[in-house]
């Protein structure tokens, strides 16, 4: 598995085996972000859900999951 320097966390450690999702977002948490970190995201993810009442079928909704995503991941810049 390839290393890489985690944006999140700042440590070399194990990069995600492909990227998460399709897309150019996809492919940057791919290339910036430890498998560690990514799986932290995955239980964030639910919390920000579920305390924001995020419908998933809503666009907007999805925009704030992924700000939320981007600030939780270090993606912003």
């Amino acid at each position: 598995m390839a290393t890489l320097t985690c944006r999140r966390c700042g440590q070399s450690s194990d990069a995600l085996p492909q990227p998460p999702f399709p897309g150019a977002l996809g492919q940057k948490i791919h290339e910036n972000v430890c498998a560690t970190c990514w799986e932290l995201w995955q239980g964030e993810q639910t919390k920000v859900i579920n305390e924001l009442r995020l419908s998933l079928g809503d666009p907007k909704s999805h925009e704030v999951l992924d700000r939320a995503m981007k600030g939780f991941l270090n993606l912003n810049a």
